[in-house]
């Protein structure tokens, strides 16, 4: 039974019911003067050495650059795409190594039918594009790997080697005749092709689901794949590099299921970390964990149940009651549709799993006036969720956080959990860690203000402003608390909008950054502090 095995575990947990609840007066606010706002629908940040680099790409390709300190615009440049980018142009991603800022995109040669993918550079010093350098080219037409983007982009644990990945177009649309082709180049910190092949994976469509790829520092790219054996589902990785064919480990993972996530990251020392959330149907009841090593061998493979007192918290009564009675006939209980997005590897080798309770839900009505039918999407972003594994394989600690979040569309978005496709708007979280300790920063409503952590709080609907919000979980004790940052209706007087938390940037070690827009045109610099 959880209750007596996880009983030792429980000690260790914080109690939420006693949790500290801060308020704006544990932190300083700071409010840059404001500065000519840029509309595009891709904006992305970058923080180095006390500076923020902020590149949006909508009709313009706008690069600006602001003092972390001053919270002052420093300098911008604008080009208009169809002028001075390639014809076609059409962004992938960004990554980040030191002061440089590497843009991977990608033009379509219509006449040749032909992909083809691009890297360029943009620093800290000179925020013109430059040094755009065609990788590779592929025939046919390319789908999305892993996402929304055509190419996916991997870096090593030590930002030395990058894997760029995609997938080509189906010629066979029956999945159980279709073999997927997979593209992967791996290149080294200089952009310089290390090795680059396309594979065509074992199996079909139909027998196998790819969950997730990473690269280590010695540019060996790793595959995790689902497979679908008759009645059996099994995990694989396909280890690939400049061989014919790849080395194939199989995970057995105890025939557990895993839902809504499991992935593929590398650690130190070149370990790969392969965990996830497993649990029946579409809920979470445990936690897997396991490490690749340099030899190709599965080690140190653990599983960790989620206690029911974990799974309990935030629920009303009846519910508590009625999972209990399910526990005590030996059926499993669990999170519904907790999804994992990130697992985090430290420096010493313990590993942080970070997720969220996400999904949609669809209903119809009718209008017999007008005959009409109207299909309603509703998003639910709901409780997250933390654990700790120490290097030897120790669960240290677990917190389901509580956190109730709501928007309707008409129209369908794409969901995907491992925070791939996700539309976030004003919803979701941002992750960060700082000084010692893990913060879950998200907008809230205000009647959560003063709630005991314990209640389940009152619902917050996207696109009604809200309190800035954030979970402080201390990395060593797992023991949290609420920070209630500020109102987006008053920031030092200033009415703010349009929050997101991708417009939320991690600074120095004891502050962040975000990115608002006040009204007439005008954006802000934010900084909020920790007086601690």
């Amino acid at each position: 039974m959880k209750k007596k095995i996880y009983l030792l575990l429980l000690l260790c947990l914080p109690l939420l019911a006693n949790a500290q609840v801060k308020t704006s007066t544990d932190f300083s606010v700071d409010v840059g003067r404001p500065y000519l706002v840029v509309d595009a629908p891709l904006k992305e940040y970058f923080y180095n050495e006390d500076e923020v680099v902020s590149i949006k790409i909508g009709k313009e390709f706008t690069v600006q650059k602001f003092s972390a300190l001053s919270l002052d615009e420093q300098s911008r440049t604008s080009i208009v795409k169809k002028k001075e980018l390639p014809r076609g142009f059409v962004h992938e991603e960004f990554v980040q190594n030191g002061s440089t800022i590497y843009e991977f995109y990608n033009v379509w040669d219509k006449p040749n039918k032909t992909e083809q993918i691009f890297v360029q550079e943009i620093t800290f010093d000179d925020l013109k594009p430059e040094k755009s350098k065609l990788l590779f080219k592929v025939e046919g037409k390319l789908m999305s790997a892993m996402g929304t983007n055509k190419i996916n982009v991997y870096q090593s644990f030590d930002h030395s080697t990058y894997l760029l990945v995609y997938r080509k177009k189906p010629t066979e649309k029956r999945d159980k005749l279709s073999y997927d082709k997979i593209g992967m180049t791996v290149l080294d910190e200089n952009m310089e092709e290390v090795w680059s092949k396309e594979v065509t994976m074992p199996y079909t469509e139909a027998d196998m689901d790819n969950l997730g790829y990473t690269i280590d520092s010695e540019g060996y790219a790793y595959l995790l794949a689902r497979v679908r054996n008759e009645d059996e589902n099994y995990l694989e990785v396909l280890i690939y590099s400049g061989a014919d064919k790849p080395e194939i480990i199989e995970i057995e993972a105890d025939n557990r299921h895993f839902p809504n996530g499991i992935m593929l990251k590398e650690g130190k020392g070149g370990k790969i970390y392969c965990a996830g959330f497993y649990g029946e149907g579409n809920s979470v009841n445990g936690i897997y964990m396991s490490i690749i090593d340099e030899k190709g061998s599965i080690s140190n493979e653990q599983f960790y149940d989620i206690p029911l007192e974990i799974i309990n918290q935030n629920k009303s009564q009846r519910t508590q009651e009625k999972n209990e009675k399910k526990e005590d006939k030996g059926k499993e209980v669990g999170i519904y549709q907790l999804g994992l997005d990130d697992i985090i590897i430290n420096q010493d080798g313990s590993v942080v799993l970070v997720g969220e309770v996400y999904y949609m839900r669809v209903t119809t009505s009718y209008n017999p006036s007008t005959k009409s039918t109207t299909t309603t999407y509703h998003y639910y972003y709901l409780e997250m969720f933390l654990s700790k594994i120490s290097a030897d394989g120790n669960m240290l600690w677990m917190n389901k956080l509580p956190k109730n979040q709501y928007r309707s569309s008409r129209s369908a978005s794409y969901i995907s959990f491992g925070g791939y496709g996700r539309k976030d708007y004003d919803l979701s979280y941002k992750y960060m860690n700082k000084d010692g300790a893990h913060y879950l920063l998200y907008l809230d409503n205000v009647k959560n203000l003063d709630l005991a952590l314990n209640k389940y709080p009152s619902r917050h609907m996207s696109g009604r402003g809200g309190y800035l919000t954030a979970y402080k979980i201390d990395d060593r004790s797992g023991d949290v608390s609420k920070l209630s940052l500020f109102d987006m209706k008053d920031v030092n007087g200033v009415a703010v909008y349009q929050f997101n938390t991708d417009r939320i940037i991690e600074a120095s070690e004891d502050e962040i950054l975000l990115e608002l827009y006040k009204k007439k045109k005008e954006d802000i610099l934010i900084r909020i502090a920790v007086q601690e």
